[in-house]
């Protein structure tokens, strides 16, 4: 099942920009064909971490809120396993600002 695309208002736009890594895919398509390369590693790694945390807002940018709805949630508990494993103590906070961006976003998004 797809996502009903949904509009964001410029407000949550720029916040969820705001939040995105200086080398950030293009577009939610793009990130997500770039994770596979990325997970060779593991997904236990601060890479992986940080590259789904660009997927989550990059798919809401996009449109698709339901799938950065459920990519945030695991993000935010993967988040702090991996800083438990790492010793990366920025990955949670991180994590928890995307959520916090991605559950408002949702809230004023429109069909």
């Amino acid at each position: 099942m797809f996502d009903d695309v949904r509009t964001l208002r410029d407000e949550d736009r720029a916040a969820l920009r705001a939040l995105l890594s200086t080398d950030a895919p293009a577009s939610s398509a793009d990130a997500f064909r770039a994770l596979p390369a990325i997970l060779a590693d593991g997904d236990d790694t601060p890479a992986a971490v940080r590259a789904r945390i660009d997927l989550t807002l990059l798919s809401i940018l996009d449109g698709f809120v339901d799938s950065a709805l459920y990519q945030v949630d695991e993000l935010t508990k993967d988040a702090r396993r991996v800083a438990d494993l790492s010793g990366d103590q920025s990955l949670p906070p991180a994590a928890d600002a995307v959520r916090d961006a991605v559950e408002t976003a949702a809230q004023h998004s429109t069909t």
